[in-house]
């Protein structure tokens, strides 16, 4: 009967070692592959966030406000009258007014325009719309963020994506009222722009983008249903020149609500607090390279961290009079 013959020990450690290697050569690929498709992912949803403000602009004749505020009694007030990023009486921002536009009619329907953004709990009032994450504001490639904005009142959830508020700082009434800085939304201006105010060209100027939020009860960037969460800007308090472009790693991040963190081993999770009218958010995300911005025609590109900081401002600006192509 002949002798039957199995791997030998090197044999099989031959083989595993192969394997190993082939595994490790793969990975990046796979990696790749399925960050690719995230990516895909994330151009889509914001695509779709860029039609609904072109549907909401055709029924209200202009995008909508980055937030307003209300007085106690559900009434307007002047943007004079202590409207900045803290004040309790802010109401509904863009993010909750296009809700229709992007099929989420039952959510809508259960917030109340008319009283604050700070109004019920879990259960009733819009505390309970605010606390939910809507998937058609979370980036795939952004890991989970369940902590809730806790400061003065707990209850608004974290997304990823933020409307631009211009080429300037997050909440600086002059750099709204600033030519060379306005965008297409403002917290403090309680403004959406109308498509005749983007002089410089719809395909020139930046509607949206994303940005990284962290798990602190204490910091509001990407909190959607709070006046400043979910914005960005070009510029931040720490010497108002310098441009925060795409992931910039050269300024932290400043909003109004902001845990006191300057060493993050992750760059989007550095911030400064309490920076109120002198703030600034960045565009940041976790596809490498750079960020997924919609522009105001709702086309979408990536646009890379390398670009140049002129290039990038006058793209945050709508009216400053120097209409660019994003690389």
């Amino acid at each position: 009967m002949p002798k039957q013959r199995g791997f030998t020990l090197v044999e099989l450690l031959v083989v595993i070692a192969i394997i190993g290697v082939l595994i490790a050569l793969l990975l990046p690929a796979v990696q790749q592959a399925r960050e690719a498709a995230r990516r895909m992912t994330c151009t889509n949803k914001q695509k779709q966030l860029g039609l609904a403000m072109h549907n909401y602009h055709d029924t209200f004749n202009s995008f909508p406000p980055a937030c307003v505020v209300l007085d106690t009694a559900g009434v307007q007030e002047d943007t004079s009258v202590g409207a900045w990023s803290r004040n309790r009486d802010w109401g509904a921002t863009w993010a909750v007014m296009i809700l229709p536009f992007i099929e989420q009619n039952a959510l809508h329907d259960q917030y109340d325009s008319r009283q604050l953004a700070r109004n019920g709990n879990a259960t009733s009032g819009n505390n309970r719309v605010t606390r939910q994450r809507p998937d058609a504001y979370l980036c795939p490639s952004h890991p989970s963020v369940t902590s809730l904005l806790t400061q003065d009142f707990t209850g608004f959830a974290k997304v990823n994506y933020a409307v631009n508020v211009g080429a300037g700082r997050l909440c600086r009434m002059a750099d709204y009222n600033d030519s060379t800085k306005k965008g297409p939304f403002s917290v403090v201006g309680q403004y959406g722009a109308k498509f005749r105010d983007i002089t410089d060209g719809t395909s020139n100027s930046i509607l949206l983008s994303e940005i990284m939020v962290v798990n602190s009860g204490g910091d509001d960037r990407g909190a959607w249903g709070y006046a400043t969460g979910s914005t960005f800007s070009g510029r931040n308090h720490h010497g108002g020149a310098i441009v925060m472009t795409p992931n910039t790693s050269r300024r932290v991040d400043a909003s109004p609500y902001s845990y006191n963190k300057t060493n993050a081993t992750v760059y989007g999770e550095n911030s400064n607090p309490d920076s109120s009218t002198e703030s600034g958010v960045a565009a940041r995300s976790f596809h490498p390279g750079g960020v997924v911005m919609c522009l105001a025609d709702a086309s979408c590109q990536f646009v890379p961290e390398t670009i140049d900081a002129t290039i990038y401002a006058n793209a945050m600006a709508i009216s400053d009079g120097n209409p660019t192509t994003l690389p």
